[in-house]
């Protein structure tokens, strides 16, 4: 018992301090977003003299989140359901096929999350396509840039479930569509929830590609209203923060209601048997 107390305590310890690293500056612009700009100056954990709600009205006003917040929502529920909905049957695919091309694509796929995207190329193609500056081009350059890694996270979890279910379809009569879309895509929740999160936190947080592709203010993502706001308002740190906190809140609550999913699907096929 004395051997086994000793490990337990050490890993609770590091649990704790790791935990403080991450929840001391979350609660840090929590506070400040609800003080005074003097108490807000100061950078402190104390808690207000004055609990200033109205900051986050000034905030929504002035910054205009809620424009952001609905372009935010359209551009990163669309990527994230083409993301989805084509890594998984690319996923599928690649899974239960052999042969060397099928290996061969797979590490095209997986370069595909290191390799950069030429930036030139792309928007001298939306341009041609007449989808530069809307919100269709966006969509489908984040979608491109983020497929790998949807693809090579679910390839993983698809090569974990026995064939035997493709092949009791099979001799049911069900084609290989049918098969997929309502045996194999529920049994892959774990990872759809694992890409879910991924996908929608990178192109949520997306700045550099979308100042690229969109040239219209009133299309704006959320980091552009940070930006922006940031730019006007940096000395007054109550608004910067309670600007920060309401982009943040919409993700924090996506990675709470899908967390228990996204190690199951992280570590799918790594384990066979």
């Amino acid at each position: 018992m004395k051997r086994q107390l000793g490990p337990w305590l050490l890993r609770t310890v590091i649990a704790i301090l790791g935990s403080l690293i991450i929840v001391l500056p979350l609660l840090l612009v929590f506070l400040g977003s609800l003080k005074t700009p003097a108490e807000a100056a100061k950078l402190s954990l104390s808690l207000p003299t004055e609990w200033m709600w109205s900051n986050y009205k000034t905030v929504f006003i002035e910054g205009r989140l809620l424009n952001g917040f609905k372009n935010s929502v359209i551009v990163t529920v669309g990527t994230v359901i083409l993301a989805v909905g084509a890594g998984s049957m690319t996923a599928y695919f690649i899974s239960r096929r052999h042969g060397n091309w099928v290996q061969y694509l797979f590490f095209v796929f997986f370069a595909g999350m290191i390799a950069p995207p030429s930036m030139i190329p792309t928007i001298k193609l939306m341009q041609a396509l007449h989808i530069s500056g809307e919100f269709i081009g966006l969509i489908l350059f984040l979608t491109a840039l983020y497929l790998p890694l949807t693809i090579v996270i679910m390839s993983g979890f698809v090569k974990g479930l026995p064939r035997e279910i493709d092949e009791a379809a099979t001799i049911d009569g069900a084609g290989s569509f049918y098969t997929f879309t309502r045996i194999i895509f529920p049994l892959l929740k774990p990872s759809i929830a694992t890409v879910t999160v991924f996908v929608a936190i990178y192109a949520w947080n997306d700045f550099l590609n979308t100042l690229y592709i969109i040239s219209d203010s009133n299309k704006w993502t959320l980091p552009f209203s940070v930006y922006n706001f940031v730019s006007q308002y940096g000395t007054e740190w109550q608004f910067v923060f309670a600007d920060l906190l309401s982009v943040m809140v919409p993700i924090l609550i996506i990675y709470l209601f899908l967390q228990r999913y996204i190690i199951e699907g992280m570590t799918a096929g790594s384990v066979k048997g």
